[in-house]
């Protein structure tokens, strides 16, 4: 009985997209770009259960309309269920321009996914040989590891130690790429007016109800002694409320209580 139910039960997918990678390489392929991420990684998942898909970019500083261009992107990644957008820096290194902090996330994310047992497969999309150490790491603790990658972008380090290679190819795209309709949908998403905080909170945390007029008499009949006294200025702090600094540990994950050190820090800072 216990068996029947373990082999019922659904293989645990992440997906890993390199942002810049594979905008690079279908700009090479098709010279577009316009994917619908959400239905990609679910096409990466096929029938097995996709908890989560995170998206990696570098976020564009500079204002002008490679700046504009990429906030309309992101409003739209915004909008996927169940993606995550996480955004790393451009740093001036001489002549060039070089990305800071992208492989570092895209790494770390793998390796605690693979030690906190949130995922049983992770699905990284690209063939940049620099993950290997991260993908190796998973799967010493008994992950499956998928590269998806176009066979002329793969490295020969991705492809030796990845469990299958996904390949990208102009087929597989055939279903993926975003209608004018979507386009326009998307847009809409940018251009949505916000909502402002009164709107959002009417009778926000630092606000107070507005009082309800008395319905006693005024100036006739039987006159109401008011209880009400006026505040007085004071050195002392006499408010109940307690500051409290930010909680520096990480959250709890899994039932785990948040002051317990996880097992793939040791190993890491050991």
């Amino acid at each position: 009985m216990a068996e029947t139910k373990q082999k019922a039960k659904k293989e645990r997918v992440m997906v890993f997209i390199d942002g810049s990678n594979l905008y690079h390489v279908l700009n090479q392929h098709f010279s577009r770009n316009d994917i619908k991420f959400g239905k990609f990684a679910e096409k990466l998942a096929g029938d097995r259960n996709l908890v989560r898909t995170y998206y990696y970019n570098i976020k564009q500083d500079q204002k002008g309309r490679g700046s504009d261009d990429q906030e309309k992107f992101l409003s739209a990644l915004y909008d996927i269920p169940y993606l995550e957008v996480k955004l790393g820096i451009v740093k001036q290194r001489g002549d060039a321009m070089v990305e800071k902090g992208v492989d570092m996330m895209i790494g770390v994310d793998i390796l605690k996914n693979a030690y906190e047992d949130l995922c049983d497969t992770a699905i990284l999309v690209s063939g940049d040989g620099d993950f290997y150490p991260a993908l190796q790491a998973a799967k010493d603790q008994g992950k499956h590891v998928e590269i998806a990658a176009f066979d002329t972008n793969i490295s020969p380090e991705t492809a030796r130690i990845a469990d299958l290679h996904i390949k990208l190819n102009k087929t597989y795209f055939s279903n993926l790429w975003m209608t004018k309709t979507d386009q326009k949908n998307a847009a809409k998403s940018y251009y949505k007016e916000e909502v402002s905080d009164e709107l959002s909170s009417p009778e926000g945390e630092n606000k107070k109800p507005k009082r309800k007029p008395s319905s006693r008499p005024v100036g006739t009949g039987k006159q109401y002694k008011s209880s009400y006294k006026p505040r007085t200025k004071s050195t002392k702090n006499n408010s109940s409320r307690r500051e409290v600094s930010p909680s520096t540990e990480p959250p709890a994950l899994n039932g785990t209580k948040s002051g317990q050190r996880k097992g793939w820090l040791k190993k890491i800072f050991s």
